[in-house]
């Protein structure tokens, strides 16, 4: 697959360039451009990349107008910081949304979206049913999962994903539990439910907990410099962020 990034932060271009390709290593980054300027440059001459990760707030304007000003025949993924252009990013190429700062689980769920949609249409027999799914994913949320199916006592049951406090381990299962006191096994790795609920609104607090920003009432400062999150609601365990985590842990919540 070759990707073009266009992004005016060199640092946050480097990092994504190097995520994409840790992901996969078959991606070629055709290049990197900052500016509408240089991205309409780029696009004059061929190759024509097969995605894009495209910044919305550009130097010279908002990258919207590239579609004003040229055909982009391929798919976007925008990578922005500001989610107030959501509505207008899909209604032009975009696939995905994904906010910075990002996740190696944000990027990696965006090119899973584009790669499920790909795979759909170079089908010779089309499997309507996946890309139903695939595009429900694409509606809600800029892609994020917007509810998850538990079962319980016989039923199934759509919980939402704003009513989770937390995702967690317990032996071998993974449980979520609600605001309202309620536990539920759940069919995923802590890790796929990581890339389906994204950066923003979850962190991966330690390797047993992925707690929703709003569970937190309170941070404090623990032994061996970790930091204790103290819970709006009670949790069937002390949650804790470790000393290598605490910096980038305060930085997630300092810029929601």
């Amino acid at each position: 697959m070759k990707i073009l990034i266009v992004e005016d932060e060199p640092k946050t271009a480097q990092d994504l360039s190097e995520t994409l390709q840790e992901i996969d290593p078959s991606v070629t980054i055709l290049g990197i451009t900052d500016s509408i300027e240089g991205t309409l440059n780029f696009l004059a001459y061929p190759p024509a990349p097969d995605l894009i990760f495209l910044d919305i707030q550009l130097a010279d304007g908002l990258s919207f107008d590239l579609f004003k000003e040229t055909t982009i025949a391929c798919p976007v993924v925008f990578c922005t910081a500001y989610d107030e252009y959501a509505l207008q990013a899909f209604q032009t190429n975009g696939v995905a949304y994904v906010l910075k700062p990002f996740s190696v689980g944000d990027v990696r769920l965006a090119l899973d979206k584009v790669k499920s949609l790909a795979n759909f249409f170079r089908a010779d027999v089309p499997d309507f049913r996946a890309f139903a799914e695939a595009m429900d994913t694409l509606r809600t949320n800029g892609g994020l999962k917007s509810n998850f199916l538990v079962s319980f006592r016989g039923n199934f049951i759509p919980i939402p994903t704003k009513e989770i406090a937390l995702f967690y381990i317990l032996g071998e299962d993974v449980c979520l539990q609600t605001f309202k006191g309620n536990t539920y096994l759940v069919p995923h790795s802590l890790e796929e439910i990581e890339r389906m609920v994204g950066y923003q609104q979850f962190y991966r607090a330690n390797r047993q907990h992925l707690i929703n920003f709003e569970l937190i009432e309170s941070i404090e400062q623990d032994f061996a410099r970790k930091l204790k999150i103290k819970p709006k609601v009670k949790c069937h365990d002390q949650i804790t962020v470790s000393k290598a985590k605490a910096s980038e842990f305060l930085q997630w919540m300092n810029t929601r």
